[in-house]
C-alpha cells in the first residue's frame, strides 16, 4: 500500500515539473508598477497631483 502512495506522489511531482516547463510565462501581478513623475507648480513649488491648476494660479 505504501509503495502505491509513494509512486503516486512521485508521479504527481514529475507531472508538476513537466507542466511548469510547458506553461507560458505569466507576468507577476504583484510586481510594483512604475509611478508617473510628479508635476510641480513652477511658481510656488507645490505638487500638482490631479493635473488641475494650482491655487496660486487661480488667485492671479
Amino acid at each position: 500500500m505504501s509503495k502505491v502512495v509513494i509512486f503516486f506522489l512521485i508521479f504527481i511531482l514529475v507531472m508538476g515539473m513537466l507542466g511548469r516547463l510547458r506553461a507560458p510565462k505569466i507576468k507577476n501581478p504583484f510586481k510594483r508598477k512604475t509611478v508617473k513623475s510628479t508635476v510641480k507648480c513652477e511658481k510656488c513649488g507645490r505638487y500638482n497631483l490631479a493635473g488641475e491648476e494650482c491655487a496660486c494660479e487661480k488667485k492671479s
